[in-house]
């Protein structure tokens, strides 16, 4: 048994035909006539044609092409330029058997072409094809648009655990660009005291539900301290926790990258560690940039990837006015027009270069990525975070 076919039946199949003749409408009445589950609606008038398509809609429309106040075929291209109506099924019915007819109504978007009166058996197949089919689609459309609004709705979630910018002895502004695909970025910033704040960024490796699941958690645990009792004011320890707590092998294979920093307003000194994610850059005014967590010996490996791996904890001095930038990879893993991919020194160079000329925005930033990459979305997740320390 033909389970889909089936439930197909137990709704009606509507069937629209305008054609001005209404002896037509009642033959192909009478030929449908064994077949209950196919309703026949009749339009004689192809100047309401689009009202009644459109009243109707129809699991399949049987078009005349020969009408006395409206032509067949524009009546096909209008049916298509209507995007409420242009995915409908559409038989064209014609006394003629020409070649050069049915190029032209199959090049307007017509899906099928029968010659009037055709056989009984025929027609009924095909009418139960084309409506069976185009069920099928809305039903794979209803099942995209829904899980779309999941991932939507999902985007939003993640967005929510950003916090807002700050002002005061501290400043963040950010930028957030996700990308067609719900991704695995996630950033943050806290007050661990009344002179520490943590600054952390996190990228889940892929895109979909999955990873956008895995890093709520991450953030999670991060905003409540659920580390095991690891000190979040040692980086080192922090990922270390992570890394034990969210292991690939219990997150379908998942791992994240993770830059986690703490700035200490009293010491004037910045404490941070890497996993495996690309280095922030430090800018001091009169002074120079400093890539923080690239290859030093205190960066480790992706989070979740080696149960044990070492995270090591550097410090650097932290001066008044110095500028720090965390982002994710895909601001600068932008592929250009030669057809390489834009290199990380070449983003770092160009973001130590916007802050000298005192135009180093997160905006200005992601703009001049948009315009390597010479388009206006991204292939992935965009985090960039920009903090300034009095």
């Amino acid at each position: 048994m033909n389970i889909a076919a089936g439930v197909a039946d137990e709704t009606p199949m509507r069937v629209l035909i305008v054609d001005d003749q209404p002896i037509i409408a009642e033959a192909v009445r009478r030929m449908l006539l064994p077949h209950p589950n196919i309703q026949l609606i009749a339009c004689i008038k192809g100047s309401e044609a689009l009202a009644k398509v459109a009243e109707v809609n129809p699991d399949v429309i049987l078009q005349d092409l020969v009408m006395p106040d409206a032509d067949g075929l524009e009546l096909v291209s209008a049916y298509r330029r209507d995007p409420a109506l242009a995915r409908i099924p559409l038989i064209v019915l014609s006394v003629k058997e020409e070649p050069s007819i049915k190029a032209d109504a199959f090049a307007r978007g017509a899906n099928d072409y029968l010659v009037k009166l055709p056989n009984p058996v025929e027609l009924i197949a095909r009418i139960q094809y084309h409506a069976r089919a185009s069920r099928a689609q809305k039903e794979r459309d209803e099942a995209f648009n829904a899980l779309r609004a999941e991932l939507d709705s999902a985007a939003h979630y993640v967005q929510s655990l950003i916090p807002e910018p700050i002002e005061g002895r501290v400043r963040t502004r950010w930028a957030f660009v996700p990308s067609a695909s719900l991704g695995g970025d996630s950033f943050g910033y806290h007050w661990l005291d009344e002179n520490r704040m943590a600054i952390y960024l996190l990228d889940v490796c892929g895109h979909g539900v999955g990873p956008a699941l895995l890093s709520v958690s991450v953030m999670n645990a991060m905003q409540v301290n659920a580390l095991g009792g690891a000190d979040l004011g040692d980086p080192g320890a922090v990922l270390s926790a992570l890394n034990e707590m969210f292991p690939m092998s219990k997150h379908n294979g998942m791992f994240f990258t993770m830059w986690y920093g703490v700035a200490d307003l009293s010491r004037r000194e910045l404490k941070y560690s890497s996993g495996g994610h690309p280095p922030a850059l430090l800018y001091t005014p009169g002074g120079t940039d400093k890539e923080l967590g690239g290859n030093e010996d205190i960066s480790g490996p992706m989070i979740g990837a080696f149960s044990g791996a070492p995270y090591g904890t550097a410090t650097t001095a932290l001066l008044p006015g110095a500028q720090l930038f965390v982002y994710s990879d895909g601001i600068h893993e932008i592929m250009q027009e030669d057809g390489t991919c834009w290199a990380l020194e070449a983003f770092l160079a160009n973001v130590s270069e916007e802050v000298r000329k005192g135009d180093g925005s997160v905006e200005r930033l992601i703009a001049r990525s948009r315009l390597i990459g010479k388009r206006t979305d991204f292939e992935d997740d965009v985090s960039l975070l920009e903090v300034t320390f009095e």
